[in-house]
């Protein structure tokens, strides 16, 4: 008996030693051999204070014929670094021992969050990835851009307020501005929108920014990925009671609607003023009018998933020296015209009951020396019918001085909607590159109304459109 026992250890301990030989011989020391990396550096770029940011990866090879064994991963900046590394399922900072067989690659994947610094400017914050194969010390830098923010988390403006144009303004949820209340932006403020994160106006918005310093509205995603990414964040609203809205020179972008401005309730009172603002990318609609009363000029909106302007339940437009350019198609398929013109709206109190019809005036929706143009055939939305009859509520528009893009047989004939209008190519710079100005050879060069030049002179780049003495139509005046 003793002597089986004795039989067993032996053997027990051999596989043991033999297992461990096998393992030696598997995994090389050779320290000729060292690791490839898909990126000596992982950049981030600006990451907010406080928020983590997008996660980045980087692959490790092993490009030899042997398996190795990664002694060590490590941050160099160990507990203490604002970076968190995970390999292959396994968290940092530090990860020991990690197999690598011959011609195979691991995934090491990365994130970052910073402390508020309390400081305006960027601050960059560098770190490394440590690793150590057969005594060989390897590293791959870190870098990001951390940036201190002025943080609001489902906030609500009580009192006449002045933004701070000296660091960004992150929103989470909403910020909203209470009845009789003014928020102003100024010139050069940056606002940040965490996703589904929107701007509520009750009161009054002024945003005044110039052509130097414009007021920029974005999501909260800055890396380059999502620099043509609409849906970013839900938008701005100008809610219904909001009055006397002023936008100047601000960039609106990647929102899923850029601008709602909804019902005016105080007569005579304008809902907004708009002027040298660009809107688009939105993934519903840029500018979103529901009886409203609204004025624009020097203007851009564009590339939408459905349309760059929808001025619906009725209400009081006019649209002067403004682009609307409707590119959208990158990965969804657009599903309105650029322009949309509405008189109604429809309800059902339940399920069974029948559908009810509510005509809301269209008192004015007037175009001048602008252009609509886009992808499609027909970017002019009419709809003032309903099952076939026109809606028995006021349905006025009008463009004069302007370029259109309908069909042959829209007609462009009837002077009660339509002067010295045409259905030519406008010709933009480059659709491709979001570039809406006027290329050399464009139709729509010259052919402005003076009388509206006079009272609309600088163009959308800055630039004097009387000049020459001959505007052109559109946002943009060609300059040569």
């Amino acid at each position: 008996m003793l002597k089986q026992l004795l039989n067993g250890a032996f053997f027990a301990t051999l596989s043991v030693l033999l297992l461990f030989s096998c393992e030696q011989e598997r995994f090389t020391s050779d320290p000729s051999i060292k690791l490839s990396f898909s990126s000596d550096t992982i950049l981030f770029d600006t990451v907010f204070t406080t928020i983590g940011s997008s996660t980045r990866y980087l692959k490790v090879y092993n490009k030899s014929k042997r398996d190795i064994k990664i002694s060590e991963i490590k941050l160099a900046g160990g507990e203490s670094s604002p970076y968190r590394i995970n390999v292959d399922g396994r968290p940092g900072p530090v990860v020991n021992d990690i197999p690598l067989r011959s011609n195979d690659s691991l995934f090491v994947f990365v994130e970052v969050t910073i402390d508020p610094n309390q400081t305006d400017a960027p601050l960059l914050i560098p770190d490394s990835i440590i690793f150590t194969t057969n005594s060989n010390i390897q590293d791959v830098k870190l870098v990001a851009w951390g940036q201190d923010v002025y943080l609001y988390n489902s906030t609500t403006v009580t009192t006449d307020s002045v933004l701070q144009p000296n660091k960004p303004h992150l929103i989470y949820n909403y910020l909203y501005v209470k009845p009789n209340v003014t928020l102003t932006i100024p010139a050069g403020t940056r606002l940040s929108f965490h996703n589904n994160a929107q701007l509520v106006v009750s009161g009054t918005l002024k945003v005044l920014g110039t052509f130097d310093n414009q007021v920029t509205m974005q999501g909260d995603r800055l890396e380059d990925f999502y620099a043509d990414k609409g849906g970013q964040w839900s938008g701005v609203w100008l809610a219904a009671g909001s009055k006397e809205n002023v936008i100047e020179w601000a960039d609106i972008k990647n929102a899923v609607i850029g601008l709602i401005v909804d019902t005016c309730v105080t007569p005579g009172t304008p809902t907004l003023t708009l002027s040298h603002s660009k809107i688009g990318n939105a993934s519903y609609v840029a500018f979103l009018g529901r009886g409203a009363k609204v004025e624009a000029d020097n203007c851009l909106f564009y590339n939408s998933a459905y349309s760059c302007v929808a001025l619906t339940l009725g209400g009081e437009y006019r649209f002067y020296h403004s682009t609307i350019a409707n590119y959208w198609g990158d990965y969804i398929f657009r599903k309105g015209p650029a322009l949309l013109l509405n008189n109604y709206y429809t309800y059902q109190q339940s399920e069974e009951s029948p559908t009810q019809v509510i005509p809301r005036d269209l008192t004015e929706a007037s175009f001048f020396n602008s252009i609509i143009y886009g992808s499609i055939s027909n970017e002019i939305g009419l709809d003032y019918m309903y099952n076939g009859q026109p809606v028995s509520a006021e349905f006025n528009y009008s463009f004069t001085d302007c370029i259109l893009k309908v069909p042959t047989d829209f007609n462009l004939d009837n002077p009660l909607h339509f002067t010295r209008t045409t259905r030519d190519n406008p010709k933009f710079k480059n659709i491709e590159d979001w570039c809406f100005e006027l290329d050399t050879l464009s139709p729509a060069k010259d052919i402005g109304n003076i009388d509206i030049a006079n009272r609309f002179p600088i163009d959308l780049n800055g630039e004097n459109r009387l000049n020459d003495g001959k505007p052109d139509i559109g946002a943009f005046e060609r300059i040569e």
